[in-house]
Order: C-alpha cells, then structure tokens, then sequence
C-alpha cells in the first residue's frame, strides 16, 4: 500500500528536507516568470497521478494527508519543488487531530522552513499518539542535528535500541559520533557497515552513502566522497536521489570536472526548471566551462528577485552566489551569517568560514597601509 511506502522513505526524506528549505513559494524554487520552457520536462510520476486521483474520488482527509506527504516527498526531487507548496495548502485545508501522519507531515513541513520549535511540538503530538514512531524520532535526531547539538541527537538514536532497529541504530549513532569530531573512527564502521547491508531500502542506502560521503570529506577525502555518492546518482535510481546530494556532489566535483557537472545537470535542467542551489552550481560549470552566460544570466535574475522580496530563508544560496558567481564579500558574509544562525551543520560553519576568510583577505591591504576600503 503506498502508505505505507511513504513511512518507510520518510526517515530519508526527514534527512534531506532540511537542506532544501521552503520560502514564501518554496525557497530556491524557479519563479513562474524565469522557468525556461523545457520541450521535454518529465510528467508527473505514476504513482503520484494515482494518489491525486484517489484523493480527489474520495475527499477523505486520510487521503489528504497521504498525498501531503508524497507531494512533500516529491519535492525534495531537483526540478519538483513547486510541489512543496501544494502539500503546504493541503495541510491547512486538512484537520486530523487524531492522527499521527497528519502532525508528521505538519513537522516535516516546519522543520523544512527552519520552524524548528514548531517542528519539535508537532513531533510531540505525534509521540503521544504513537509512542514508538521510528519517523518521529529520527526527525528529532535530525533536529537536533542542524542545531548541532549531538547530545539531544544522540539520545534520541538511543531510542532505537528497543525498538530492535540495530542498521537505523547503528548508522543515527555514528552520523553523531562523526559530528562529535570522531570521525575517523565512525568512518571506518560506517564503511564496515556499507559492506554488510545489501538488502536494506533505498532511502536507507542513500541516508548510509550521505554520511559516508560527509565523513569521507570532513577526513579530507573528497574524491572517495564524491565516489560515495556517484554511487547514488549515477545508478538507474539517480532519479529519486534528493537535492541535496546532487547539491553536495556538484561542489566535490567542480574543481576536478566541472565539464561532467555541466554535462550532469543541463540534463536534469533539461527536464525540469531547477532550484537555485543546483542552478548556481549548473552557473557555475558554465562559467569554469567558458562556453555561453546563459545560466550565469538566469540566476543572476533569481538572485535579483529574491532580493527585491528580502527573502533570505534560504540565505545559503545568496553567501555562495556571492562567493563564487558574482564575488561581493560583504554580502557574502552577510547571507552567511544569516544562513547560520538558521543552520549549524558542518556546511553551514564551512560556507561561514569561507565568507569571513575572503572578506579578511579583501580588507588586509588596507589595514596595512592604513586605509579603509
């Protein structure tokens, strides 16, 4: 039953939906008026029309609630995000008080914009109704997580220790010991653990590849880091990889061939308009590229209409575009420091890093002769 598909990929999805942050629309997602009119874009999945449909015969609010969460699911898929906001206006048109998937998508919802106390009590009303939801807590973990505080994280893994859960147990609990500055360690059972688990879901394999992928990098391995996730999305489900990934890929891999993520996500662009986080990085292997302005120019525009609405939700996407696009430090810094105070993963204190470095180099002339900038 598809519902029950829903629950068993929403641990995943919980993980990912925190680096694909909504906004007045959903932040980062292409305005109606700069979507490039792709010939060729993807239809809607199958399985989604099969759920609108059901939805629509039976006006039932578990039903409702249902299509919520893969409209959720959905757009954490590059080139989807639109989706975002109609699982938003289901949710306020839906009143389930009595049922648990109904506060879990309202916590997946709040935790998605950054509503991280708002998420908290939703995941509260979900454990009293169900006690031992595993999606509920690994929600929690993931929290917990973004706000770096791995011992609240950590505790909630310990959790699935009764719940005979010992993969999910096993892999929550060393994606904390790798964020405590134990990653040599975590990294080698992560790998150990990779080795034994041939059968587990796919949103379980993604979540494994992920962490491997951050500790691999936070040990100064970026090339077995990028492998880690080419693993993912260079596999004949790449299709249902989320955002993020593609996300973190695209910067392990621009420096060393920015001409395969050209090549990677013009063809992902090419189906589907994408969200700024992967349209910055398609700009930037067409700047490394040389070959046309065309998408340097789109997001150029983005930027400029995000601007305009002071929509800083996603503030991320600004510090890099002013980073690596179009060098501004000052403004670099500005939406970093923004971003941080929303987000405290190891990406969010490196993007913070990088803005103070480059504003310190842009101001050490002038502070050696005397002058201000």
């Amino acid at each position: 039953m598809f519902t029950q598909t829903v629950f068993t990929t929403m641990a995943f999805i919980i993980w990912a939906g925190i680096a694909v942050l909504p906004g007045e629309t959903f932040a980062g997602s292409p305005e109606p008026e700069l979507i490039l009119q792709a010939q060729n874009r993807d239809p809607l999945p199958y399985w989604m029309t099969r759920l609108e449909s059901q939805a629509s015969l039976s006006q039932s609010a578990t039903d409702q609630v249902t299509l919520a969460q893969a409209y959720l699911q959905l757009a954490r898929q590059p080139g989807w995000s639109r989706y975002f906001d109609r699982a938003q206006q289901l949710l306020k048109n839906v009143q389930q008080p009595s049922s648990a998937a109904y506060w879990l998508a309202l916590a997946d919802s709040a935790q998605q914009q950054h509503q991280f106390q708002d998420a908290l009590n939703y995941l509260d009303k979900v454990q009293k109704l169900q006690p031992n939801d595993i999606n509920a807590l690994l929600m929690k973990n993931r929290i917990y997580l973004v706000q770096n505080n791995t011992e609240a994280a950590l505790t909630e893994c310990k959790k699935l220790l009764g719940q005979q859960e010992l993969f999910l147990l096993t892999l929550c609990s060393l994606e904390v010991t790798g964020r405590q500055g134990k990653a040599q360690d975590s990294y080698k059972a992560l790998q150990l653990l990779a080795r034994q688990q041939h059968t587990v879901p796919l949103a379980q394999q993604q979540w494994l590849l992920a962490v491997l992928a951050e500790q691999a990098e936070a040990l100064q391995q970026p090339k077995q880091a990028r492998a880690w996730l080419e693993q993912l999305l260079f596999a004949p489900e790449s299709q249902l990889a989320p955002l993020p990934l593609w996300v973190k890929w695209a910067d392990l891999t621009l420096q060393q061939d920015a001409a395969v993520v050209y090549q990677k996500l013009q063809l992902l662009h090419q189906k589907q308009p994408l969200e700024d986080a992967l349209l910055l990085r398609l700009a930037l292997a067409e700047q490394h590229q040389g070959v046309e302005q065309h998408h340097q120019q789109l997001m150029q525009q983005r930027v400029l209409l995000r601007e305009q609405r002071q929509d800083t939700l996603h503030s991320a996407d600004l510090a890099h575009y002013y980073l690596r696009l179009k060098p501004d430090q000052q403004k670099a810094l500005y939406y970093a420091r923004l971003n941080y105070q929303q987000a405290q993963e190891p990406d969010d204190h490196q993007l913070l890093t990088m803005a103070l470095e480059q504003l310190q180099q842009n101001i050490a002339p002038f502070v050696q002769s005397g002058e201000l900038p």
